[in-house]
């Protein structure tokens, strides 16, 4: 059985202005680990949190919930503040742009960027997607039946976990009237319709009359490793350094 390595937090130091990267739900800080390395090239701070069990298997994932990640995600921006960063921007993928949008609701930003972000999610859409997350991981570590079977098993246990994320989306979409700075908004058109659907719906919520509405056309979910992603990473940095 292959041992799997937690990831750790990526920290790359820069100029005066910082970004916090988020990633995804059941992905990790690879997700927009190139574009860290982009942005800080491109003299921005970057600054990524590794959510606790993510990368790790299904059995140590579900001992968190959203409300465990949102916590980090504050704690690192606080972070940031702690190491003098005054203007600091928040970019997220999926779960990452959802908490992305919270913190702007609850903090001092200065830019977001989201993309791919769900408006809802029922009990089961989250636990379909634990499900694929363990098959795939249980491969990685070379489970053999048995084991896979019973770790799988332990996500119909975990819909307190389901309800909490439902609700995290719930009360930031609420919220999304308050949202005043500028943003950019995006979604890939090889992704689920459902994702297009939800952004038009932030698009038109949002506070903020600074605001961008971009697709693309090659780019899937994780829109930040798609065939898209360097006209993503593109419009990123014209749209910070603006």
């Amino acid at each position: 059985m292959l041992k799997l390595k937690e990831s750790r937090n990526v920290y790359l130091k820069g100029g005066n202005e910082a970004v916090l990267l988020l990633h995804s739900f059941t992905g990790t800080v690879r997700d927009v680990k190139d574009l860290a390395v982009t942005l800080n090239e491109e003299g921005y701070t970057c600054y990524i949190p590794a959510y606790k069990g993510h990368g790790l298997s299904v059995e140590s994932l579900l001992k968190y919930n959203t409300d465990d990640w949102w916590q980090q995600v504050q704690n690192s921006y606080q972070f940031l503040k702690d190491e003098g960063y005054k203007d600091i921007s928040v970019l997220g993928v999926s779960l990452g742009g959802l908490m992305s949008l919270r913190l702007v609701e609850t903090s001092d930003i200065k830019k977001c960027v989201v993309m791919s972000v769900p408006n809802n999610r029922t009990s089961i859409d989250i636990k379909r997607r634990l499900y694929s997350y363990g098959k795939r991981i249980n491969q990685i570590q070379n489970l053999d039946q048995n084991e896979s079977d019973r770790q799988l098993a332990l996500i119909d246990g975990y819909d307190e976990g389901a309800q909490v994320f439902s609700s995290f989306i719930e009360q930031t979409m609420k919220e999304l009237c308050s949202i005043q700075i500028p943003i950019s908004i995006m979604y890939g058109e090889l992704d689920q319709s459902t994702y297009k659907d939800s952004a038009e719906h932030i698009y038109k919520e949002i506070g903020t009359q600074q605001k961008t509405f971009t697709s693309y056309e090659k780019a899937t979910h994780l829109m930040t490793r798609s065939d898209d992603k360097e006209k993503v990473e593109k419009d990123i940095i014209q749209f910070l350094n603006k």
